[in-house]
């Protein structure tokens, strides 16, 4: 049997092998889905025995969307302009990086009837998955993008056209925004906190947080109270999934 998998740390709440292998078995594909629970120092090892171990493909997610280019041999667009990879291929001797997430966000906007366009959009976070979504609305079109982190400099270096940047630590004026994105770990099952406090706001936000475990993060929570329109990953998650699969399939 051919396997494919998650790469990540701390990811046994990973909703991906249900997603996956209900796919597998709904559509007859030989494929099974695990996931590769690993330290950093074992990355190495992993990569040397995808072959011996008959993997195909995997996803990636924090902490290594951006640690898994050096092992590369390509990466298709839009991963070669987002700097972070989030599903890799096998194809014979090489290792092709693709950014599924990308995709995926604005498929999710799309079924949630989202319009991004000419809209004030803030990002939090830094990581892989806030390049995804940065690259993603700035294709659609938004108005203005604002990204709020911990690490200026990495913003500043990886985010040069954002309109304002943040420090994700200090209150930020809310008012003007449409759409806030979550795109930083905290608010899932490994880390239910407020990513930032949600004060002074207008009555239209949006919320999307790309975390999906729990259901309801805490800003999701208390956006929903305060009678905000509110959204989780679950959504983002099962269709950069389908077109992981796709890629596998197709192009393996």
């Amino acid at each position: 049997m051919r396997i494919c998998g998650l790469l990540g740390r701390n990811i046994q709440y990973s909703k991906s092998p249900e997603i996956h292998n209900n796919f597998y078995l709904e559509n007859n594909l030989d494929l099974k889905y695990e996931l590769f629970d690993i330290g950093e120092e074992k990355i190495d090892d992993f990569i040397k025995n995808l072959k011996k171990n008959n993997i195909i493909g995997f996803n990636v997610t924090i902490p290594y969307k951006e640690t898994i280019l050096k092992y590369l041999n390509k990466l298709e667009y839009p991963a070669n302009i987002i700097g972070a990879v989030n599903t890799v291929l096998v194809k014979g001797n090489e290792l092709i990086g693709y950014n599924t997430d990308y995709f995926g966000f604005i498929e999710s906007l799309k079924l949630n009837q989202i319009e991004v366009k000419e809209k004030s959009v803030l990002i939090l976070g830094s990581g892989g998955a806030a390049k995804a979504v940065y690259h993603a609305v700035k294709d659609l079109e938004a108005k203005d993008i604002d990204v709020a982190g911990r690490n200026i400099q990495k913003i500043e270096k990886d985010f040069m056209l954002a309109h304002n940047i943040f420090n994700i630590k200090n209150d930020i004026d809310l008012h003007k925004y449409d759409m806030i994105i979550n795109c930083t770990p905290l608010g899932n099952i490994n880390n239910d906190i407020m990513p930032i406090n949600l004060v002074n706001f207008n009555k239209n936000l949006l919320i999307y947080d790309l975390n999906y475990l729990p259901n309801k993060s805490k800003i999701l929570y208390k956006g929903e109270k305060y009678g905000l329109r509110i959204i989780n990953g679950e959504t983002m998650l099962k269709c950069q999934a389908y077109y992981s699969i796709n890629l596998w399939t197709s192009k393996g």
